[in-house]
């Protein structure tokens, strides 16, 4: 049995912060000596955002940042899986795909606290909390507050979420206040100095190249 660590998001682009989080709970899990792996999971977009970076320019920024870590040893790949599928893709939908493909495994999905705070508004988000295992981050310097009818949902045992069924764990590991959003700003703005501290030189070499986020 394989314990499949799965981190979604439309990574435009791809931040320390993301590695941060699914590094976080392949460490814990490879602690208590369980096999584990990571799975990255673009979406093909959101419809309360705009249109994201074209998938290949996306996916091609995760390929650079995960280099290293499949060098150092670490499971980690890219499902690219949603993006074949055509929107509105909902999480408890490729859930239930990835359970049909690996029956005798145990799913876990990476959440950040944002995606916590908004997880009551999700598409059978109840349905999604009892099909799998959800770990939750929060941000430094950030105050997302928990929907009072999760917290019974919640613990920050980890030996209990990974026994029961329905259970959240909140991880209180730090993981740095960034967001896509907040590079893509930096970088229109060519302040490349502090785009340095939040990515991957090699995804920020490849920005540039390729022109991706600039105006004019």
């Amino acid at each position: 049995m394989t314990y499949r660590i799965y981190l979604g998001g439309s990574f435009d682009p791809i931040h320390h912060a993301h590695l941060q989080m699914a590094m976080a709970a392949f460490r814990r899990l490879s602690l208590l000596g369980l096999p584990a792996t990571i799975s990255l999971l673009p979406t093909a977009g959101n419809p309360f955002k705009p249109p994201p970076t074209p998938a290949i320019h996306r996916m091609n920024m995760i390929e650079h940042a995960i280099t290293p870590l499949i060098a150092s040893g670490i499971m980690i790949d890219i499902d690219d899986s949603e993006l074949a599928r055509t929107p509105p893709i909902y999480t408890i939908d490729t859930v239930q795909l990835l359970q049909k493909k690996y029956p005798n495994d145990v799913l876990i999905f990476v959440i950040g606290g944002d995606s916590l705070h908004t997880l009551p508004t999700w598409h059978s988000h109840e349905k999604l909390i009892n099909a799998v295992k959800l770990w939750a981050f929060g941000r430094v310097g950030t105050t997302d507050k928990i929907d009072a009818s999760l917290m019974t949902r919640c613990t920050t045992d980890l030996s209990q979420f990974l026994a029961e069924n329905g259970r959240i764990f909140l991880d209180s590991s730090p993981i740095a206040a960034m967001s896509s959003s907040q590079i893509r700003t930096l970088i229109a703005k060519q302040n490349w100095q502090q785009a340095t501290d939040l990515v991957n030189d090699e995804v920020l070499a490849y920005i540039l190249a390729n022109k991706l986020y600039q105006t004019g």
